[in-house]
């Protein structure tokens, strides 16, 4: 049954962000027609510029709308009168919570990922035009070519080193995604618990706020007594950094931690506190 019921909440939630994944799409390939595959004269320089500087904003903009859609659709599908039927179907809170959790998760990813290709693709342009603008005053200027005067400054990493950054960054957006999503998840629970049932709307801002704070805190204040339980690991005997990998290390199983917890405390207060009744 959590396989169906993965299913459904797979093809729910794709279907609520086909269209802003689409807008995407069609704003990065815009953006690329206008300044990769065009020679950009000087009149079109400012346009070619505005419009990546607007597919940046749209990006970031892009993001804020996927996490107040999956905030609003998770909460009328949990506790509105679409709920019903979701707590009528034979399946455990557990199972339940799972499954909103994974379907957020990935489209929030997917989401995270179109926003970095849109931003990659901005970067890109925008570099190639101040790099044409750049070419245009030094041959005025007689300055000969930019690339001889300044091609050491642009060296560009390895594709090995470009990888490993990648795989560490998508490694730190998945557990601070993880964290996230619990931190929502655990709101629009609580919100709805008896006490706080008469304004949810009001108290998931509240709870959402306070749970961030909390679990801000608590990182901070386990990564500042870590390092002196994790020293014996940190071979060569340095004093542990914020750069160091088991430090960072031991902050992401921090966050993980709390997600664990935060999940459980959830699926005891849908079992226990919940009512549509």
């Amino acid at each position: 049954m959590l396989v169906k019921l993965l299913k459904h909440e797979f093809h729910q939630t794709g279907r609520l962000f086909l269209w802003l994944l689409s807008i995407g799409i069609i704003g990065g390939g815009i953006g690329a027609l206008i300044t990769l595959n065009q020679d950009i004269g000087a009149g079109q320089f400012l346009i070619a510029f505005i419009w990546n500087t607007l597919l940046v904003l749209g990006a970031s903009v892009m993001q804020v709308i996927g996490v107040v859609m999956l905030i609003v659709s998770t909460n009328r599908s949990l506790f509105t009168e679409r709920g019903y039927l979701t707590f009528a179907l034979p399946v455990s809170s557990t199972e339940l919570l799972f499954s909103k959790f994974a379907a957020n998760v990935i489209f929030m990813l997917l989401n995270i990922a179109e926003a970095a290709l849109l931003f990659y693709i901005a970067g890109q342009n925008i570099a190639r035009l101040i790099s044409r603008l750049g070419e245009d005053i030094a041959e005025r200027m007689g300055m000969g070519d930019i690339q001889e005067q300044f091609g050491d400054l642009a060296e560009m990493p390895t594709v090995g080193e470009f990888v490993t950054f990648g795989l560490y960054l998508l490694a730190i957006i998945l557990v601070f995604l993880v964290l996230s999503m619990m931190i929502v998840l655990f709101t629009l629970t609580i919100s709805h618990v008896r006490p706080f049932q008469a304004r949810p709307g009001l108290w998931i801002l509240v709870f959402l706020v306070a749970s961030s704070v909390f679990s801000y805190y608590v990182v901070r204040i386990l990564t500042d007594i870590g390092p002196r339980f994790l020293v014996p690991l940190n071979f060569g005997g340095a004093l542990m950094t914020g750069d160091s990998p088991t430090l960072n290390v031991f902050v992401g199983v921090v966050m993980l931690g709390l997600s664990v917890g935060f999940f459980f405390l959830t699926d005891w207060m849908l079992r226990k506190k919940i009512s549509l009744k």
